[in-house]
């Protein structure tokens, strides 16, 4: 079925009568043909109009059409320099209303983990109440000097139409990208190789921390600069060269601006406080996401039985008991059971869960999971559990009994 979409998009650079424009890539998307018409009604399509490139991990795409008359480039303003309550202009085509113009104030700056239907996996949002309708996607949001701050990208609303709650790439994101796009047709991207969560405050505090920060490693994968530099699970990333980690949005950022082969230096605070400086060198982001093949090792006697503890029970991964819940782990433990009013289900612990590693003790078997228990029974601390749920590796703090 072929289907028509409608999206916005500015020139933001120049090259001889070759002109660059801006939009997002859901825009572009799958797209047989492509026609650019600009406010002047003129259009540029077929053999004209070239999509240079697109990145869907920032939702950024690059067009370009040539021109024998002169047209207008918009002015890029520095994104990092806005501020909350700074005045915003938004401009595009909501609904096919073409050249739009909606104002409002930046709300917030930074936003991510907004779960979106086109991602991008890469989120730094400036948030605006400036009204953003579909069809302005792809369409400059400027400051009150006219200089373009961010592309706008999405919204989040109930009801499908705007509610006060926009999102826009940041300009200096936008010019990153856009330049590696129109140079090399893709984006190069820095790679640390690990798996990373955020920090609640329970994981914070089990670090010594005062409050939440910094990207909690919960698997380093094989044979990357990671593995290499000797990176843990449990390490927590709070300082990239010299740069404070807020959160693993800010990680990956930092990491994916950073071009590949470039020495870094990562802070990094262990389980037991002690903090460390490892250098590495970046590899090139994979084109696929790179999973950890498992180390085959000699089978281990199964446990017997089940283990109590924080208001959980758990067995054996290689029991009767976990084979009927469709566990496939050849080591650790399953959760099968968990008390609605205990410290487990209060820090997110679920039925079904595979705990692997608990504090400094690994888990390979019921044995291994009682040592731990008698190890951490008395600890005030909360204590750190790996786990893997439906294969994902995550961290959880549990608070020890009162």
């Amino acid at each position: 079925r072929k289907a028509h979409v409608l999206g916005s998009g500015f020139i933001f650079d120049r090259k001889g009568d070759e002109y660059f424009i801006l939009t997002n890539n859901h825009v572009v998307k799958g797209a047989d043909k492509i026609i650019v018409r600009l406010s002047d009604k003129s259009e540029y399509k077929g053999k004209n109009v070239e999509l240079v490139g697109k990145d869907p991990r920032t939702d950024i795409a690059v067009l370009k059409i040539k021109s024998d008359r002169e047209l207008p480039v918009a002015k890029l303003g520095d994104s990092d320099k806005i501020e909350v309550g700074d005045w915003a202009i938004a401009i595009g085509n909501p609904f096919g209303l073409d050249r739009t113009v909606t104002v409002g104030v930046i709300s917030a700056k930074g936003r991510s983990g907004i779960n979106l239907p086109e991602g991008p996996d890469y989120q730094d949002f400036i948030q605006t109440d400036a009204a953003i309708n579909f069809g302005n996607s792809g369409g400059p949001l400027i400051n009150i000097r006219g200089e373009v701050i961010g592309i706008n990208t999405a919204i989040t609303t109930p009801s499908g139409g705007f509610i006060g709650i926009g999102f826009a790439i940041p300009i200096n994101l936008a010019k990153y990208i856009a330049g590696q796009l129109i140079e090399k047709g893709k984006v190069v991207r820095g790679y640390i190789g690990v798996r990373i969560q955020d920090v609640s405050g329970d994981i914070a505090e089990a670090y010594g921390l005062e409050k939440p920060m910094g990207a909690l490693v919960v698997q380093v994968e094989k044979g990357t600069p990671a593995e290499k530099a000797g990176l843990e699970d449990g390490d927590l990333i709070v300082e990239f060269n010299g740069k404070p980690v807020k959160d693993v949005q800010s990680l990956r950022l930092m990491v994916a601006e950073t071009p590949p082969g470039t020495e870094v230096t990562l802070k990094i605070k262990k389980p037991d406080g002690k903090e460390k400086e490892v250098k590495l060198e970046l590899a090139e982001y994979p084109g696929e996401q790179v999973t950890a093949k498992k180390e085959e090792s000699e089978e281990e006697k199964v446990g017997k039985g089940e283990v109590s503890w924080l208001g959980m029970k758990v067995v054996d991964v290689r029991s009767d008991r976990a084979k009927s819940l469709g566990i496939k782990e050849d080591a650790g433990v399953v959760v099968v059971d968990v008390d609605l009013e205990g410290k487990a289900a209060d820090a997110g612990i679920r039925t079904g869960d595979v705990i692997y590693k608990v504090g400094g003790v690994k888990v390979n078997a019921l044995d291994d999971f009682k040592k731990a228990k008698k190890k951490y029974k008395s600890r005030k601390r909360p204590i750190i559990f790996y786990i893997k749920r439906q294969g994902i590796p995550r961290i959880i703090a549990i608070r020890p009994e009162d």
